[in-house]
């Protein structure tokens, strides 16, 4: 009789233990719906992306053209790709400012060879963050988009309150802002 009550007890006691740890798991009846399971995707994601930057509106029209499957990832490169598109924009008007007028003040001609060379730098390093993304090193890529988010922002600076401004002005900052676009999405890379 006591061998009987012993595994009785035993038996009991084992079913509360699992009854216990089935209640407390946070985790119980989550994976009951696949779609709670799958990351996010698309303009969904699009718009999470977005809201963790400071110029929504900037980023969703730019992120948001993105096929309804798009993952972090996909985005990341996209703006990776329109980040190098307003580099090289950049690069052209300044170039061509600096071939259109001989006439220049040689501190206007200087701050636009200062701005040549930042955006050398922004370039070589978005294209570095490119290959980063293709070879998943995250955090070499984030690393180069800081640093052409830095370039970009010197030249920026530079060009304050001359005459580029208003020419070079818009193309920096959508560079800028697209790096950081970037960054943020890394956030949000599923491995």
């Amino acid at each position: 009789m006591a061998s009987f009550l012993r595994q009785t007890f035993s038996t009991l006691f084992l079913t509360f233990v699992f009854v216990i740890i089935f209640a407390i798991n946070p985790s119980y009846g989550d994976y009951d719906d696949p779609e709670e399971m799958a990351p996010l995707r698309g303009t969904e994601l699009a718009m999470l992306i977005c809201n963790h930057t400071s110029y929504n509106k900037f980023c969703v029209d730019k992120l948001t053209p993105v096929s309804p499957d798009a993952s972090a990832r996909d985005m990341a490169d996209s703006a990776l790709h329109l980040a190098q598109t307003a580099a090289h924009n950049t690069r052209v008007v300044i170039a061509n400012l600096l071939d259109s007028s001989s006439s220049m003040k040689q501190k206007e001609r200087r701050i636009l060879q200062k701005c040549q060379l930042d955006n050398n730098v922004t370039g070589m390093n978005i294209l570095a963050a490119r290959y980063g993304l293709k070879l998943n090193i995250i955090d070499s890529m984030i690393d180069d988009l800081n640093t052409a988010g830095n370039a970009t922002k010197s030249c920026q600076d530079s060009i304050k309150r001359t005459r580029f401004s208003a020419t070079l002005s818009d193309k920096n900052m959508d560079a800028i802002r697209l790096c950081k676009i970037c960054v943020v999405s890394t956030q949000f890379f599923t491995f």
